[in-house]
């Protein structure tokens, strides 16, 4: 009896033993596995919003780019546009060394009526004429429209002065973009500085006599007044879209250097120097 009592315990012995090793696993492991937990819950409760946040910097950045690229684009397209408009390319041939055909014209029916060579002498006068009403009224009246308008000076003129008005309003357009912030002052600056040079570099070598306020003028300080580029102007005397091409200009280059040829010296060409008697306006 007593042999088989031991028997019996000593054979429960290993039970026992793998019972305890088995515990001493388990608390052993525990640990593990709750930190093997919290990482996994923590992945979870980070990598959800990550997996929203990453993709929605991506769309952003790819956005903000291409909103960017548009933009250029939009400059580009703007400036490109002014570049290739008709008055654009007339007051460039005008104020050109070289005296070149220019299309005043171009509703006419027959090429040969829409060109007209314009002199220094003849764009300036028309540019002083606005000095008062009443001669562009009479010179208004003169015009016959039953004849060719480039055969007549008055409408020539008067043709002039719309192609520099619309020149102008292209000008305004630029500052009212930087003012706006749709466009910066470093964007425009590689169109606006060859405009300085063209401006700068107008016919010096003959002068005008202007009968409104009785003063002579030459072809490059008429240009100057008409865009109320002149220091000896007060902003009270210029015009709305003159105050705005003033502040265009001086965003690149100081104005009152103009008038003392500080800017860019002068260059006058041998067709210059040629040029016809002074014109009484």
């Amino acid at each position: 009896m007593g042999g088989s009592i031991a028997l019996e315990i000593s054979s429960q012995k290993p039970s026992l033993a793998q019972q305890s090793t088995d515990i001493t696993i388990e608390q052993a492991t525990t640990p593990v596995r709750q930190a093997e937990y919290e990482l996994k819950d923590w992945v979870e409760i980070v990598g959800t919003p990550l997996s929203i946040i990453i993709p929605a910097f991506g769309g952003i950045f790819a956005y903000l780019k291409n909103e960017s690229w548009k933009h250029r684009q939009y400059i580009e397209n703007k400036i490109k546009d002014f570049d290739c408009k008709a008055e654009t390319i007339n007051i460039r041939k005008l104020l050109s060394h070289e005296l070149q055909c220019v299309e005043l014209f171009p509703f006419e029916s027959r090429p040969v009526y829409r060109y007209v060579i314009v002199e220094d002498c003849l764009w300036a006068e028309a540019l002083l004429e606005c000095k008062c009403n009443q001669t562009l009224k009479n010179e208004f009246s003169s015009i016959d429209k039953k004849r060719p308008l480039y055969t007549q000076e008055a409408a020539v003129k008067s043709s002039i002065r719309d192609n520099f008005n619309r020149f102008l309003n292209y000008l305004q357009h630029f500052e009212k973009m930087i003012e706006a912030g749709a466009m910066n002052e470093k964007q425009l600056e590689a169109y606006i500085h060859p405009w300085i040079k063209h401006i700068s570099q107008a016919n010096e070598s003959v002068s005008l006599y202007c009968s409104v306020d009785s003063k002579k003028y030459t072809p490059r300080e008429a240009l100057l007044t008409y865009m109320g580029l002149r220091e000896d102007i007060s902003d009270e005397c210029l015009s709305v879209v003159q105050k705005d091409i003033r502040r265009l200009f001086s965003r690149y280059t100081n104005i009152s250097l103009w008038e003392r040829h500080q800017l860019i010296p002068s260059i006058k060409s041998e067709a210059e120097e040629k040029c016809s008697n002074p014109v009484t306006a």
